[in-house]
């Protein structure tokens, strides 16, 4: 079957379109590219979502916008460039609506509490389309050339200040690697919560998970936790105590 065939009924691709090259021609174009990028976005969202970035198609994803099959690569260079936007795309949204905390708080305490409250309303609020969160996970799970600028550009930061408020807060000095697996032990809580809500689920009633596992009840807990620990150096104290158990734990050699 032909190309054109094909795609009867579908958006042509810009650079084949017809149409003269004054003001109006001009301005009809561009409302045209702007439509097309746009319900390409919108197509690929879903069907990252439902397939991961392998398993989508682009001809499942143009045939879902009703554009040209062309249009992929005329707007992002290939299925990853799209992928890339899409995830751009949620990130930013993201960060607009639940932005990091400024460094202005001056109550190093408050600072925890509200990195942690942004970490879980990041993770967990829904989203009005369905399918974001969905598409982060899968991301996490099984890794695309995008994760690294992901994890660079919108865990990163709130992650160095987290790791920041955290030294502030045990008071004395602390080698870097333990302040980063505090602040690591923070974003295991709260990641926690996404990855393992059916098991939580289960597990707690719906009116106990009503009253007691909202966004800010969650916030308060985790934020309660990680101070108890480092109130006074008491985790610092504790893991000397451990490690001084593991010292003299029988190694698998002393095993008969």
């Amino acid at each position: 079957m032909a190309e054109s065939s094909m795609n009867h009924g579908l958006e042509p691709h810009p650079s084949t379109s017809g149409g003269g090259v004054g003001p109006r021609a001009a301005r009809d174009r561009d409302t045209s590219d702007f439509d097309t990028r746009t319900r390409l976005l919108e197509a690929a969202g879903p069907v990252f979502a439902a397939h991961g970035f392998d398993g989508a198609t682009v001809r499942e994803i143009c045939a879902s916008a009703r554009v040209n099959i062309a249009s992929v690569g005329y707007y992002f260079g290939d299925k990853l460039g799209l992928y890339r936007e899409v995830i751009e795309g949620i990130r930013a949204s993201r960060e607009r609506k639940f932005p990091a905390p400024s460094g202005t708080d001056a109550d190093s305490r408050r600072m925890l509490f509200r990195i942690v409250r942004t970490m879980l309303s990041r993770m967990l609020a829904a989203d009005s389309s369905g399918w974001e969160s969905q598409l982060l996970m899968r991301e996490m799970h099984h890794p695309t050339p995008v994760f690294e600028s992901l994890v660079r550009e919108f865990f990163r930061p709130l992650f160095d200040s987290l790791v920041n408020t955290i030294d502030s807060l045990v008071g004395q000095p602390v080698p870097k690697h333990t302040l980063e697996q505090l602040a690591l032990s923070v974003v295991g809580q709260c990641v926690y919560y996404r990855v393992g809500g059916g098991v939580v689920q289960i597990l707690i009633p719906a009116t106990e998970r009503k009253e007691h596992y909202d966004i800010d009840s969650l916030s308060q807990h985790v934020t309660a936790v990680m101070l108890a620990a480092i109130d006074g150096g008491a985790v610092l104290r504790t893991r000397t105590e451990i490690e001084a158990w593991v010292d003299v734990q029988p190694s698998e050699s002393d095993n008969p």
